[in-house]
């Protein structure tokens, strides 16, 4: 068996093992990582053209408010919101499975969640504003699009972060099997 094989297999089995790890710390994370996503996000929206405030519910949901008045406009569920999230288990698993040196896949790690929390945050804004424009014109194309996007793309963010992080570390794998 090829070098590359087996590192794949190994890849594979790693993967799957941290990825059911990661599941199992799932509901543990996810209300501090919410917090944390929604509050950088607050901070963009309570600046905005129209000024909105996100609060979480028990269950997860989000709560939008306008601000001044913290008056509530619409709530997004959080079932639908789960979805986003669950690359924050994706995430983790595909960077430590690759292979590399420990150290180097725990800094990329640590790159990756950095990278991850920004692009939750930007969901966030996103996905409130486009609920907003929907809201008001049903039929708005870019808006459907970009709530399209930022409610089911969590899952493709991840396999895009990890891609960008790692694919050097797949490029040498590759070049060692031609060379050998």
């Amino acid at each position: 068996m090829r070098r590359s094989a087996r590192r794949l297999l190994a890849f594979i089995a790693q993967f799957i093992v941290f990825f059911v790890g990661f599941l199992l710390l799932y509901p543990v994370l996810l209300p501090i990582y919410n917090g944390l996503a929604l509050s950088l996000a607050n901070v963009v929206l309570a600046h905005s053209s129209l000024p909105l405030y996100i609060q979480v519910t028990a269950d997860h949901s989000w709560v939008v408010y306008r601000l001044p008045e913290k008056r509530p406009l619409f709530t997004l569920e959080g079932a639908y919101l789960s979805l986003i999230y669950l690359n924050l288990a994706l995430l983790p698993a595909l960077v430590l499975a690759t292979p590399g040196p420990f150290q180097q896949r725990l800094k990329l790690l640590g790159w990756g969640m950095a990278l991850l929390l920004g692009v939750h945050a930007l969901s966030a804004i996103a996905l409130t504003r486009a609920e907003i424009c929907v809201h008001y014109d049903p039929d708005n194309i870019g808006c459907n699009v970009v709530e399209g996007i930022f409610g089911t793309g969590g899952q493709l963010f991840a396999v895009a972060i990890w891609v960008t992080l790692t694919w050097r570390y797949w490029l040498e794998l590759l070049s060692q099997d031609i060379k050998t």
